[in-house]
This record gives structure tokens, sequence and C-alpha cells, in this order.
């Protein structure tokens, strides 16, 4: 059996892997860091159950039960919470319902060494679920999670699962009926770039500072605030803060084929609840949060999903504005594939990252021995002249 034909039609959910009775599917990495499904011909019955769970070719179940669905710019009223979340907090007053229900939260965070690993993981704690706030620009490996959901459920146990709207039209697919504890959120997404790009950035880091990556912040709100796209690396005690790795994701290079094609891209979403950053919400509600310290978007799409964005309200400053035509462009069009992305990628192939950061970002990755050859080539050619400049005087 072909599962993919076209690497534009994959999304890299991984259900079809949870999903296979025979375990004969896998998700390997390809060439460019992303995971596709590979099939062990030989474990393989032909039972067709793996198309049959592709959300993204065979169609996702919608979760839309208003139209217009009801929409909030919203903030936390915790200081604390409200900055250390990338937009307005809305994430954390939701799944504190969640555990205070005593259920379980899903979400991304990291895993290994030096934050090189972005996975989605299960939290029971509040202080567990912390490391899900933050934007993570790379695409997550779901691992087994689809299981571990289906698990929690079956045990009776309440469950919020938050992801990009491929990752939570495949847990529905996956689970195949409706669950009264499973509460999902997905997020407005942009485009997951590659893993392996990511981890050859923070590579690049630790290269040139010769210590490990101690902290990872993807957009550091606290020092540039939250309009402005900058990435803060950790490295030992040194903080770095660029937008390098921010241009690779902004112009769409290192992101994922299946994003330009991406059947997620719309107001009708597949989530109980949708939340993203509310841009342009001054114009949707004037007057709301006028400083740069972040405003979620929160769009609720299911009854289930109404009772508990209820219960979260007392949280979270709130204004209502259900109709208002988002300007959020993730909601109208699919990112567009770049005229430079083949390019990016040959010579990601043949010349290695260095030269993509020089090429794509105008960066020199200048190592410390490289920098020790300057000095000495340039104190040589001081010495020189300084030869000369003698000779001349003393003529």
């Amino acid at each position: 059996m072909e599962l993919v034909k076209d690497p534009g039609k994959c999304c890299g959910c991984g259900a079809c892997e949870q999903v296979c009775p025979k375990s004969a599917i896998t998700m390997q990495e390809d060439e460019h860091g992303f995971l596709y499904p590979q099939i062990d011909g030989a474990k393989c019955v032909d039972c067709g159950l793996c198309l049959k769970t592709c959300a993204f070719q065979s169609g996702y179940p919608t979760r839309k039960e208003y139209d217009p669905p009801f929409g909030y710019a919203a903030r936390h009223k915790d200081p604390e919470i409200l900055m250390n979340s990338r937009s307005g907090g809305a994430f954390t007053a939701i799944s504190d319902q969640i555990l205070k229900m005593g259920g379980v939260i899903y979400g991304v965070g990291y895993e290994g060494r030096g934050y090189r690993k972005v996975v989605h993981k299960r939290a029971q704690t509040a202080r567990e679920r912390d490391e899900f706030c933050g934007s993570k620009y790379v695409q997550s490996d779901m691992r087994q999670v689809y299981r571990q959901v289906k698990q929690d459920l079956q045990d009776g146990c309440w469950v919020l699962f938050t992801g990009t709207g491929c990752q939570t039209g495949a847990l529905h697919k996956f689970l195949g009926k409706e669950y009264d504890r499973l509460l999902t959120m997905d997020l407005v997404c942009y485009g997951v770039p590659s893993p392996k790009v990511w981890r050859d950035f923070l590579d690049m880091r630790e290269r040139e500072e010769r210590c490990r990556i101690s902290a990872v912040d993807f957009r550091d709100k606290k020092k540039f605030g939250w309009k402005t796209h900058r990435e803060t690396i950790t490295v030992g005690k040194k903080k770095i803060s660029s937008r390098l790795y921010t241009k690779i994701f902004i112009k769409a290079l290192a992101t994922r084929p299946s994003c330009f094609e991406c059947v997620y891209v719309n107001q009708n979403r597949v989530g109980d609840i949708t939340i993203a950053d509310f841009w342009g919400h001054e114009e949707a509600v004037p007057g709301f949060a006028q400083d740069d310290r972040g405003v979620s978007l929160v769009m609720v799409n299911t009854e289930k999903g109404k009772q508990i964005w209820e219960m979260a309200r007392d949280d979270l400053d709130v204004e209502e504005c259900t109709g208002y035509p988002y300007r959020h462009s993730r909601m109208q069009t699919p990112t567009a594939k770049p005229k430079q992305y083949d390019e990016f990628w040959q010579d990601y192939r043949d010349r290695g990252f260095d030269y993509i950061m020089k090429k794509y970002c105008g960066y020199d990755v200048i190592l410390p021995e490289d920098w020790k050859k300057k000095v000495r080539k340039l104190a040589g050619k001081c010495k020189r002249k300084l030869k000369k400049v003698l000779k001349k005087i003393l003529k």
C-alpha cells in the first residue's frame, strides 16, 4: 500500500502510525528533517485503516456549532502569567479549569538535551503544564500521544488537547467517536518549520559560544514586547537575542510542504476552542489592552467549549467581538510557498547550514578559532605596517 504519493499531502501528524493494528507504519525523518510514514510491506495487511484515518487527505470532522463562533479578546489578570505567555494567557486560564477537575493537559514541550527535540507530552500539574506555555516554532513529534489520550478518556479522565489544526483534526479522526470529557483547543498556525533546521541552529549557537544551551525563548516578550518578534537563546549564562531563526520561520523557507496546501486554514475550526495572537485587536475592541504585553483571540466553537470558557473567564479580562472579521491571515489563506523554497533546500543539502545562514539571513557564522586566525592575521599586517613606518622615520 502506498500511503503518501506527494509530500504536500502529508502533514506528519502520525495518526496513521498509531492507528495501524499491525504496527506496520513508522514515522521516519526525511533529508529535510520532516517525519513521513514508512510502511513495512511484510507486516501490512492492506486493511486501509491508515488512509481512512488520514484527516489531511480524507477530510476532518469539524467542531463548528456556532455561526459565527463566539469571539473574544482576552488577557490574563495575573501579570506574571501574562508575561510568561506569548499572547494573552488564555491557554493557562482554560487549562487551569481542566486541572481543577482532576484532568490532564496535552501540549508541546521539550525532551532530551538542550531543547533540541520538540514533542507533544502529557501534564498532570500546573508546573508540568507551564512548559507548554509560549510559542515553539518547530513541528512537534506526536510520538504515541493519540493512544495516550484515548486511554485517559477510557479511564474517565478529563483531557485538554492543544495542537495545530492538523494535529487536532488527526486526534478526532483517530478517536473515531465523541467523548464528553475531551476538550480540544486548536491553534491558528503559520506553518511548522523543520526540526532538523532547528537542531542545526542550536548546534551553531553552541559551536559559537563553546557552551551548552540552557534556555530558549522563541519570542522574547519580556525584553522586546509582544509585537516585536525576536528570539533569545541562553548559552551558559550568556543571552543572545536575534531574528536569525525568526527570519527562517517568517520567510517560510524551512516550512513543511503540506503547510502551503493546509486544509485547516479557515474559520470552520477543528477544535472546541481556537486560540491565536489577536492581531488587529485595536480595531476590534478599541481601548482594550493598549500596551505591548499581548492579547489572545479566543474563538468558542462548541457548547462544550463554551461551558469551559465561561469557567475560565473569571481569570481573564475579556471583551466580546463576535462577528468581527478577524485579520489573522492564517484563517483566510495558507502560507504562500516562497520563490526561494526549492533553492533553499538545495543549498541546505549541498552546502550546509552555515551557508544558508549567510545567504538567506545575512549572518556569517564565525567560530572562536576563526576569530583567533583573523586576529593573528590582522596583527601580522599591523606589524608589517609598523616596520615600514619606523623605517621611514629613521631615514
